[in-house]
């Protein structure tokens, strides 16, 4: 903190340093713009499961258009890996894919692969344009993408190292074919494949019209420039916290189906300008598929910043500059540092949850008015089959069951079913004809939950109840347990705010069995037939500020609105609802909120 006055001196004129931030992330979305219009997968066009960055040919991030921002930061990991695994042997026309966390720390997640482009322009290298994109299937022992039982990586996933499957323009069919072969949609992915690649070559063409414009040295001044002004940015705000380490720490309250839950903890050290973050205490690795890779780890960590000391850098100008002041530790073998086998395909959703969670409970220990208290952690499943009205294969996430409520902020209630903090408020729902209408699936309950909310002088957003039946016969419907297995506490709850109750997730059965939420857990496969019923209840944000200190009227309206209950409005904040009338008894409510802050106290 407090470190002498730090000037920035840009080379760009300012007009142009505002158009080519501009037209940098014009051409970023227009290459997602591509995908969601030529998309196969559901998980692509609807969800917006995929991320599209610019980078420069060594992986350091120029833009992004962070559809899904978690995946962000994993794209230079992939990028680096290519790089070392074809070094002095990278071509114009060539196009690489990539998923494998463990071959030079490639992916983050089994199922988000990546198209990497080179960008080449008059015989040079000047860019590097990747996609990387959630894919309806990967291989392994379960249809989907996601094995809750898998024993090792190789039980989850085809593991696809660096590979070229475009030489000097030319498609390389039999490494496609090979890949493809091991994957149970093959069309399908193929075809995703190809909409990725073209995303990356209408980039490429892009670029190279921009150089033509403006000229190379003008782009590459541009570019020092924006990394310099991320770099100070950055800075300024970490330069406003106080110097010292601040520790936080997520236990989990569930042993886990192999006794084996892991602790997961954050010192973060600030000196001047500088930000160090050390997660070498956290336990060892699991049994469990939530093992985080080290390129999931460093992208949960970055867009924490981003949304954070960040928010305010506009979405042109966020790249790998903001991240100059950070130093990332991590102990190999533990569960934000996974080594082979460890199995990893449920990492981008937790630990990811969990990483986020912990280091905005350092930042709420330095500066609790600018991060928000913790996101509900989302109760999906996976499911997969064939649809019978078509005859084609499917596999998606219920992305339904991901609207978890958003944390409150300082001022502000929390966003309500606001999907997980992975995606920033960025996951689009389908809408339930549509989902009705690519799955063989009938929804019956998809509304928000009385309560979900937690309690604060600012609430968390709110969570719902998700039920719909399967209507697949003859198929069944393939479904993979995908809830966070070790019920870690959703923090941080800020200045005397709360933390939602746990997530629920259930089966009702078409003979009347109920498979509990300890069944669900324990037996993580199952395959549902017509009339099979999934019951999901999904939490809501944690809370900001002390529930008592919220404003009365606020208050009636959620009860008014069915959002919060009499019994809640009385307990949590001290307000006091005739049943009857629906009249506030104010004079009741100020003994009762006195009263219990005195019992607080």
């Amino acid at each position: 903190m407090a470190e002498e006055k730090r000037e920035l001196q840009l080379k760009t004129p300012a007009a142009d340093f505002e158009i080519l931030g501009s037209s940098f992330y014009t051409i970023a979305q227009e290459m997602g713009a591509n995908i969601e219009r030529t998309a196969r997968a559901p998980i692509f066009f609807s969800a917006h499961d995929f991320v599209v960055v610019i980078a420069k040919p060594n992986g350091d991030l120029i833009t992004l258009a962070e559809y899904i921002p978690v995946l962000v930061g994993a794209c230079p990991f992939a990028i680096k890996a290519i790089n070392e695994y074809y070094k002095g042997d990278i071509h114009e026309g060539d196009v690489f894919l990539v998923n494998d966390p463990y071959t030079l720390a490639g992916g983050n997640q089994p199922p988000d692969w990546c198209i990497v482009t080179p960008v080449f322009y008059k015989g040079e290298q000047i860019f590097t344009v990747a996609v990387k994109a959630h894919q309806a299937d990967t291989g392994g022992a379960v249809p989907g993408g996601y094995n809750p039982n898998a024993l090792d990586i190789w039980g989850e996933t085809v593991r696809i190292p660096p590979i070229r499957i475009y030489e000097r323009g030319k498609e390389r069919s039999d490494v496609l074919n090979l890949i493809l072969t091991n994957v149970r949609l093959y069309d399908l992915q193929r075809s995703d494949l190809l909409c990725m690649t073209a995303a990356t070559r209408i980039g490429a063409r892009r670029l190279a019209e921009l150089v033509d414009m403006w000229g190379k040295a003008a782009i590459q001044t541009y570019i020092e420039d924006v990394f310099n002004y991320a770099d100070f940015t950055m800075r300024e705000q970490v330069d406003k916290i106080t110097d010292g380490t601040y520790h936080a720490e997520n236990v989990p309250q569930y042993p886990g189906r192999f006794n084996d839950a892991s602790i997961i903890q954050c010192d973060m050290t600030i000196k001047g300008s500088n930000m160090t973050l050390d997660f070498t205490k956290c336990g060892p690795q699991v049994r469990e598929y939530v093992n985080s890779t080290i390129a999931n780890t460093y992208s949960c960590v970055w867009l924490t910043l981003l949304t954070s000391l960040g928010k305010k850098i506009r979405r042109e100008y966020r790249n790998q500059g903001c991240f100059r002041m950070l130093t990332i530790l991590t102990k190999p073998g533990t569960i934000l540092h996974a080594t082979l086998p460890a199995t990893t395909g449920n990492d981008t959703n937790y630990t990811a949850a969990q990483i986020i969670d912990v280091v905005e409970a350092c930042l709420a220990l330095a500066v609790p008015r600018e991060v928000s208290a913790g996101w509900g952690h989302i109760p999906y499943w996976v499911f997969s089959g064939i649809d019978p009205r078509r005859g084609r294969g499917y596999g998606s996430p219920d992305f339904l069951s991901c609207a978890t409520g958003a944390g409150a902020i300082w001022g502000v209630d929390g966003w309500s079913t606001n999907g997980p903090q992975i995606c920033s408020g960025t996951l689009w729902y389908p809408e339930i004809e549509v989902a009705e209408s690519v799955y063989p699936i009938v929804w019956e309950r998809w509304e928000l939950a009385q309560d979900s909310g937690s309690p604060g002088k600012w609430r968390g957003g709110w969570g719902v109840h998700n039920i719909w039946a399967a209507d697949s016969d003859p198929e069944p419907i393939n479904l993979a347990y995908a809830q966070e297995p070790y019920d870690y506490p959703v923090i941080p709850a800020i200045a005397g705010g709360k933390m939602p109750k746990p997530n629920s997730k259930r089966l009702l059965m078409k003979d009347g069995h109920w498979e509990t939420e300890e069944d669900t857990r324990r037996k993580a496969l199952f395959q549902l037939h017509s009339g099979d019923k999934v019951v999901d209840y999904s939490q809501g944000g944690s809370g900001v500020g002390d529930p008592l200190d919220r404003d009365i009227d606020a208050v009636w309206e959620d009860v008014r609105n069915e959002l919060v209950s009499i019994k809640s409005a009385r307990e949590d904040y001290g307000v006091i609802i005739d049943p009857a009338t629906f009249q506030v008894d104010r004079e009741g409510t100020e003994r009762l909120r006195k009263e219990l802050k005195r019992a607080k106290a």
